[in-house]
């Protein structure tokens, strides 16, 4: 029997769109799967602040951080860190300005430390140079303004 005769053409083209069909279903379903957002940290309970710092521009010689852990709420913190969504593709961060900083926070998440870096471009990362960019950090900004402006110090 010849692979040329209408009937075993037919069966081929069928197999071919049939394995065509299958490819697009799995590379769109990797491709909604890698565009949804995932949150960082979302067990409550394992998610323990350890620092949060700001930039101290008031400093003599080049900007050193100020501790500021014991002016915010970390139980309002940790509820704000867990509700965090990042973008599940990674992106490479070799380094930032700290003038573009506003606050850092580090945390341990169960055993991972994971340090949040918030300010013009938000991110996560556990250790460089790769990191997860947070989809909306104001919120975040905003408590530990209102936290620290509440506290008698200015942001």
């Amino acid at each position: 029997p010849s692979m040329s005769t209408p009937k075993a053409r037919a069966a081929m083209k069928r197999k071919l769109v049939l394995i065509l069909l299958c490819a697009v279903i799995l590379l769109g379903g990797a491709g909604i799967y890698l565009l949804t957002p995932y949150p960082v940290a979302p067990e409550l309970e394992q998610l323990e602040i350890s620092m949060v710092m700001r930039p101290d521009w008031d400093a003599e010689a080049a900007p050193l951080y100020e501790v500021v852990t014991d002016q915010v709420d970390l139980d309002a913190l940790a509820q704000l860190l867990s509700a965090c969504e990042v973008s599940r593709l990674p992106t490479d961060q070799n380094g930032y300005s700290m003038e573009t900083v506003r606050y850092e926070i580090s945390v341990l998440y169960g055993e991972q430390p994971l340090h949040f870096v918030l300010g013009e471009e938000s991110f996560v990362y556990e250790s460089g140079p790769w990191c997860h960019r947070l989809l909306d950090a104001q919120p975040l900004i905003d408590a530990l303004d209102r936290a620290i402006a509440a506290n008698g110090t200015q942001a």
